[in-house]
Order: structure tokens, then C-alpha cells, then sequence
């Protein structure tokens, strides 16, 4: 019996300083999950701010590069052929894909849309941004990533769309392919 109430009693023991050691330790976890929680904060909080930083450095830049190109294109027309082509170079370091230049800051408005076997495939306009880098379809903005001449026609997409079209003659009348569809698309709108 005495082997029995000694067993029991370490037993007791043993739970209770269990219980102690627990209770003891439990501030200093929650306390060591709240630094590193903040730390982690802090740091995503750093690298945002050096993204923003990079953001306003590549806008600023780019607004210095807009405000050259327009002084230059500001000038008197007394200036020198070699000067009118440094404005039209700097011009052109604006479009980020230079195939889409000629499409540029342009609306293309659908003609006929429903010849179309779907016509609801096919947005009733379509705008490129002046600096090429987004295009707006049926008022959504896209970013466009990447740009490709193929055989004659234009593709541009990203990892959420594919767009493409090809011009008929000149940039101001284009031919959109939506797949394996042709819808023909001008700048000027149709009555």
C-alpha cells in the first residue's frame, strides 16, 4: 500500500509541476509569437515601402522624360533637322513595345460586329495606351506583358489574356481574330 500512495504522490507531483511548467512558458510562447509576427510585419512593411520607393523613382523618371520630349517638341520650328529627330527618338523611348507605336492612343470601334457568328466574342471597341503598356477592352484596363509580330499580325497578352489583330493597309483599320473568328475594327466610329 505504501509502494502504491508513493507511486501516486510522484505521479501528483509530476502533473502539477507539468501544469506550473505550462502555465509559466505560455506568456513567453505568445510573447515570442508576437515578435516574430511583428518582425514579419515590419519586414513586408519595409519591402513595400522600397517597392513604392522604386514605383515613384520609375514614374518620376519617366515624367522627366515626357516633360524633355515636350519642351523639345515645344522649340521654335527654326531648329535644326538634327535636333527634330533627338525630339522624335526621345518621343519614341515612351512606347515600352515599339511594334504597337502605329496603334498607339488610338480607339478602334467594331464595324458590322454582328456578321459575326458569335458577336458577343468580339468588344464593341478597343484602346491602346499611348505608352503601349495597357489595353482597354470592354472598359477593363490590361497590362500587356509581352508583344509578338506574327506573319503579319500583332499578339499581345499577359498571363490573363491574349489579344490579337492585324492591320488592314494602315493602323487605322485593323482585322481582330478571336478564335478563328475575323471581326474588322477602325478608328473611325460607325454611324
Amino acid at each position: 500500500m505504501k509502494k502504491s500512495n508513493t507511486i501516486l504522490m510522484i505521479i501528483v507531483i509530476v502533473i502539477i509541476a507539468s501544469l506550473v511548467v505550462w502555465k509559466v512558458g505560455t506568456p513567453n510562447l505568445i510573447s515570442k509569437n508576437k515578435e516574430n509576427t511583428t518582425e514579419k510585419v515590419s519586414k513586408k512593411v519595409e519591402k513595400e515601402s522600397k517597392k513604392t520607393k522604386k514605383k515613384k523613382e520609375i514614374s518620376k523618371a519617366k515624367s522627366s522624360t515626357t516633360e524633355t520630349s515636350s519642351s523639345m517638341e515645344s522649340e521654335p520650328s527654326s531648329e535644326s533637322s538634327s535636333e527634330s529627330a533627338s525630339s522624335v527618338s526621345s518621343y519614341q523611348s515612351n512606347v515600352r513595345f515599339p511594334e504597337l507605336q502605329a496603334y498607339a492612343g488610338k480607339t478602334y470601334y467594331v464595324i458590322d460586329r454582328e456578321s459575326a457568328e458569335y458577336p458577343q466574342m468580339f468588344s464593341p471597341t478597343f484602346t491602346i495606351a499611348p505608352d503601349t503598356e495597357t489595353i482597354i477592352i470592354d472598359g477593363r484596363q490590361w497590362l500587356i506583358d509581352k508583344v509578338r509580330d506574327d506573319n503579319g499580325g500583332i499578339m499581345l497578352g499577359s498571363p490573363d489574356f491574349v489579344f490579337a489583330f492585324r492591320p488592314l493597309g494602315s493602323s487605322d483599320e485593323v482585322e481582330v481574330v478571336n478564335q478563328g473568328q475575323y471581326l474588322t475594327y477602325s478608328t473611325t466610329m460607325p454611324e
